[in-house]
């Protein structure tokens, strides 16, 4: 098991202003609660702590101290709800005054230090008075921490038969969570030697024991052999305090846990550890001086994806279901947007036919724009996404090198020093192997030497084998002129191998960081002064104001039934048959479909592609809602809100969005089930013959109720009078 949870202590404290006075004869006595949501460890907002209660003040600054891990690659979102205590039972907030609330992300904090956040109701709007919780964020410990390790061995046993021993060394950390022992990093083999010198180990206090410096290690020592299993030499545990107070070198001897309590041991040897610390800027450092993160996408448009009118492809949009990826553009996007101030993002395309020219491109703008490729904002790449089929025709073959030059490019232009810093992230999206091995290499080679990371997500379920090449985690890539490159900036992740975006994103980004941290370290650059310093005037302090993370599908669709005058989400399956037989939902049941899931209509060549939801804001009209009449999906004019008697009585005629074959009528429908059941009842299966008819029985009655019309952003029969 090996530990990817490499994380930094922040620490936060709480101030508010102009809070609301909810008591008569006296001030509010206000309390903060705390609660997060990462989607990993916090999958719904959890409570983590609460503040002390400050009786008669409306300017509270809380002494309590909130500790938090924060990952980068996680969108770790922060809810501060401040309450007016009326009751001696503090921690049961039903009994208090609710004074309002704050909602943003820890990357916002910690690339600002020091914030304003406005308060709102429960309903999200600012409180009149102007109120506002103030959060101080700092990194905790010694984060910056590098540790140098020398190690030696002396006295070890004869461990082969004809030879000596070749040892190796492993550390291990133990777990804060379950206690086990998780890999940290090992040595080298050092052959046919008693007395061997391994090569010095640099790593991080982080990475080494979460900067706890009781956090106990285990260090275990093998005799490796050719043909089989390492045998175990010995083993002993220590702390980095330990290290510490044991220099200039600490010795251990080794011991085998059968050992435990005998008073005189088998001799195994004992190890000599040399260790050197010394300081280096932190990642958060960087982002907090004001280092901008820029994102690029890159999305495969070959023709391997499939016809993305097909359910099959995986380009595949619509009927409420969201492709790889789009989850893929999310999941990445949201996490980044904090550490982007324009908060725009250049856009591209490979391996597609190009309509207007008829000729296959390699490296193309999602908004045909030559001259601006960017979008803006998470929602723009997904608005740019969908809006790119109009223009392109899938094609091949699948080219990286292009795409590689294009951001190779960006990040040349962009500057790193101690004025300015801008660090660039591609990351491309795509279904199987790649045709330029060669070229890709060379470029990723070239690139090395320049502030760029790149995170390749591998779709479907095609072979990746080829891309792993790419990701030099184990052998450093290697030009084809011989030039090695001069780090790892390659990050290779299989989509299939995540249950959940969330589990994807930490794969893909927790390499970032330390990509960042050996290119600064490369130009010698240290972080800009900070943005908002933690002692900051409260005047001039940045107001954040919190972005809800993008999400491909933004609300559920959902039934209106007349009997119980009620409406009722709407299942996937349900959604599915909505498309391809709108009639399956006749008009006494009709379906109401929201605003994020009405069809991208087109009057030509009508396609299930042509069916795929577009989404929209929440709170804005469709441009194109639909209109569901018997065995047709076809358009109606945008309308907002309207009054029962403003609606025609039957929409205006179109082209059908799914072709005439695929849709059954109700008439077809009843045909069907009563040949099913006239075969039940031949086969004396009478209890599945009355089933049968009771639903040709309910088939008949919905077919003769009055049509549907539309009322805001929902469509479905109007309830009976009372």
């Amino acid at each position: 098991m090996v530990d990817t949870n490499i994380s930094s202590k922040i620490e936060l404290f709480l101030s508010c202003r102009r809070l609301v006075n909810k008591d008569v004869f006296s001030k509010s006595d206000p309390m903060a609660v705390l609660s997060m949501k990462d989607g990993i460890n916090y999958r719904s907002m959890s409570k983590i702590d609460r503040t002390e209660v400050i009786d008669n003040n409306l300017n509270p600054d809380f002494k309590k101290r909130f500790v938090l891990d924060y990952h980068f690659e996680r969108r770790q979102e922060l809810l501060i709800q401040v309450f007016d205590v009326d009751s001696s039972r503090v921690d049961r907030t039903s009994d208090h005054d609710f004074l309002g609330m704050a909602r943003t992300t820890l990357a916002d904090l910690v690339s600002r230090g020091k914030a304003a956040l406005p308060l709102c109701d429960k309903a999200g709007r600012t409180m009149k008075q102007r109120s506002m919780v103030i959060v101080r964020c700092r990194e905790l410990g010694d984060t910056s921490l590098i540790c140098n390790l020398t190690m030696q061995g002396n006295s070890l046993p004869k461990m082969d038969l004809f030879g000596k021993a070749d040892p190796y060394l492993e550390i291990y950390k133990k777990s804060a969570v379950d206690n086990s022992w998780l890999p940290v990093t090992k040595t080298e083999v050092q052959k046919y030697t008693y007395k061997p010198r391994w090569k010095p180990l640099e790593l991080s206090a982080a990475a080494l024991c979460n900067n706890d410096r009781k956090l106990p290690l285990l260090f275990k020592c093998f005799d490796w052999d050719r043909n089989s299993t390492p045998d175990r030499i010995g083993q002993f545990e220590t702390t980095l305090e330990e290290l510490e107070a044991k220099q200039p070198l600490a010795e251990f001897l080794l011991r085998k846990p059968k050992d435990a309590g005998k008073k005189r041991p088998k001799k195994r040897g004992s190890i000599g550890i040399a260790l050197k610390l010394r300081k280096e800027h932190t990642f958060l450092e960087y982002i907090r001086g004001g280092c901008q993160i820029n994102l690029t996408v890159a999305v495969d448009f070959t023709a391997s994806n499939g016809d993305p009118r097909e359910a099959r492809s995986l380009h595949f949009i619509g009927h409420g279901f969201e492709n790889a990826y789009q989850k893929a553009m999310v999941t990445i996007g949201n996490i980044l947007t904090p550490y982007d101030s324009d908060n725009k993002y250049p856009l591209f395309g490979f391996g597609a036919r190009i309509k207007r020219t008829n000729r296959v491109e390699h490296c193309f703008p999602l908004t045909m724009n030559e001259a601006d490729p960017e979008v803006k904002g998470v929602q723009g790449i997904l608005e740019a996404y969908r809006g790119a089929f109009n223009h392109v025709l899938l094609s091949g073959p699948t080219y990286f090198s292009e795409v590689l030059a294009m951001a190779a490019a960006n990040a040349s232009a962009a500057r790193f020093n101690n004025d300015s810093q801008e660090y660039h992230i591609l990351l491309i999206l795509t279904d199987g192997r790649y045709d330029d091995e060669r070229q890709s290499i060379d470029q990723i080679v070239a690139a090395s030497t320049l502030p760029l990371s790149i995170i390749i997500v591998g779709v479907g379920k095609a072979d990746f084998s080829a891309m792993e090449k790419l990701d030099g985690d184990e052998v450093r890539l290697t030009s084809s002129t011989g030039q090695r490159a001069y780090r790892d900036i390659v990050q290779f992740v299989p989509f299939r191998k995540f249950k959940s975006p969330q589990l994807l994103a930490k794969e893909t980004l927790q390499e970032i960081p330390a990509q960042f941290l050996s290119y600064a370290k490369m130009k010698n650059a240290i972080p800009l002064d900070a943005k908002f310093a933690v002692n900051a005037s409260e005047t001039k302090l940045p107001v954040l104001n919190y972005q809800p993370s993008v999400h491909v599908l933004t609300r559920t669709p959902t039934l209106y039934d007349s009997k119980q005058r009620s409406m009722q989400q709407m299942s996937t399956a349900n959604i599915h048959l909505l498309a391809s037989q709108p009639n399956m939902f006749p008009p006494a049941q009709a379906a109401v479909v929201p605003q994020s899931y009405h069809p991208a209509v087109s009057s030509q060549q009508p396609s299930m592609y042509q069916g795929a939801f577009n989404q929209t804001p929440a709170g804005q009209v469709a441009p194109v809602p639909v209109h569901v009449q018997a065995a047709r999906v076809i358009p109606q004019q945008a309308v907002h809100n309207p009054a029962p008697s403003a609606v025609p009585s039957a929409a205006p005629s179109a082209p059908s969005l799914v072709a005439d074959n695929r849709v059954q009528s109700t008439a077809d429908q009843i045909s069907a089930l009563e040949s099913q059941m006239k075969a039940a009842a031949a086969n004396m299966d009478f209890v599945n013959a009355q089933r049968l008819k009771e639903q040709i029985d309910k088939l008949k009655a919905q077919s003769a109720a009055p049509p549907a019309y539309a009322g805001g952003d929902a469509y479905y029969m109007a309830p009976p009078p009372p």
